[in-house]
C-alpha cells in the first residue's frame, strides 16, 4: 500500500483495539488498530471519488515495492476497495475474476477473507463465471483458496434463487421439514430448480476437508447455513453417504446446533448423528 495511504490509515489507530484483535487473528500482519468501520469508509471514498475514476484500480494493481502491505489493515483495506470497486456496473467480468485472482494469494488469515468475500459483490453480478472460476480453489490443497470458496458462496450465491432474488433464513425448522417424507421429496424437486447452485454447494461440501482448521471451520458454517436456509436437502446429504471428514461433519452439527432456527427436537437429532 502507498504511504499516503498508510498514513491516512495511522490517523485511525486505536492502540486498545490493536491489542484486542491482534489474538483473534493468528498469522496475520502486523495490526496498526484500525476498526472496521472505518476501513469500509476509507475505501468507499477512495472507490467513489469523483475526481479521479480509476483511484481504486491503481491502489489495488502493484504489490511490490511501495506498494507492498506491510499492516494487516493495508490487506483489509485493499480487498474492500476490489469489493466495492467491482460492485461497479461498469466493470466488467473479465476484470472482476481478474481482480478476484490476483488478491487471493494474499489472503492469510480468516478476517480479511471473510470481509473481502462479503464486499465482493460482483460474484453475485456473474454467479455462473465465478462458479466456473473458483472451481480450482475448492479443490486446492491451500487452506485460504478453499476459504475464500467456500465463504464466497456462502456470502454471494447460496441465498440467491434463478432470479437472482434473495431469500431469508427459515424462522424455525421443524422435524416435519426435514423428515424424509413424501410432500418433502415433492417439494424439493421444486426447491432444487429455483435454486441452482443447492445441488452444486451441497456436492462441494461432501468431501474430506483436509486443508487446515480455517478451511474446515469454513466448510462447517457453510454447511449450517445451507441448513437453516434449506434443512430438508441439507440432512439429506448429512445422513446419506455423507463423505465430510469427521472433525468438519461434527462441527457442521454443532453450528446447526447453536444455531436458534431449530427447534429442540431437530437439535437433539442432529446431536444424535455425531460422530
Amino acid at each position: 500500500m502507498r504511504k499516503e495511504i498508510r498514513d491516512i490509515l495511522a490517523q485511525y489507530t486505536d492502540e486498545r483495539y490493536k491489542e484486542f484483535s491482534a489474538g483473534l487473528i493468528p498469522g496475520a500482519k502486523p495490526l496498526m488498530g484500525v476498526r472496521l468501520p472505518q476501513l469500509r469508509r476509507i475505501a468507499k471514498s477512495i472507490v467513489n471519488d469523483k475526481h479521479y475514476k480509476q483511484k481504486w484500480q491503481d491502489e489495488t494493481a502493484g504489490y511490490d515495492g511501495e506498494y507492498e502491505d506491510i499492516y494487516f489493515e493495508e490487506t483489509m483495506l485493499r480487498g474492500m476497495m476490489i469489493g466495492y470497486g467491482t460492485a461497479k456496473i461498469g466493470v466488467s467480468c473479465e476484470e472482476g475474476l481478474s481482480r478476484l485472482k490476483s488478491f487471493v494469494p494474499y489472503i492469510d488469515n480468516w478476517s480479511v477473507c471473510d470481509s473481502f468475500c462479503s464486499s465482493f459483490s460482483f460474484a453475485n453480478r456473474y454467479r455462473e463465471e465465478v462458479w466456473e472460476f473458483i472451481q480450482p480453489y475448492l479443490y486446492s490443497d491451500k487452506e485460504y483458496d478453499v476459504r475464500v470458496a467456500l465463504i464466497l458462496l456462502l456470502c454471494q450465491i447460496l441465498k440467491y434463487d434463478s432470479d437472482n432474488k434473495k431469500i431469508e433464513r427459515n424462522r424455525k425448522v421443524k422435524m416435519c421439514d426435514i423428515n424424509d417424507s413424501f410432500p418433502n421429496q415433492e417439494l424439493s424437486i421444486y426447491t432444487k430448480a429455483r435454486y441452482p447452485y443447492l445441488k452444486k454447494i451441497l456436492a462441494a461440501l461432501n468431501r474430506p476437508f483436509e486443508q487446515g482448521y480455517y478451511a474446515q471451520m469454513a466448510a462447517a458454517w457453510l454447511m449450517a447455513e445451507t441448513f437453516v436456509c434449506f434443512p430438508y436437502e441439507s440432512t439429506q446429504m448429512l445422513v446419506k453417504e455423507c463423505r465430510m471428514d469427521i472433525w468438519t461433519y461434527n462441527k457442521a452439527l454443532q453450528k446447526i446446533r447453536e444455531s436458534l432456527i431449530p427447534d429442540q427436537d431437530v437439535k437433539d437429532y442432529m446431536k444424535s448423528l455425531k460422530k
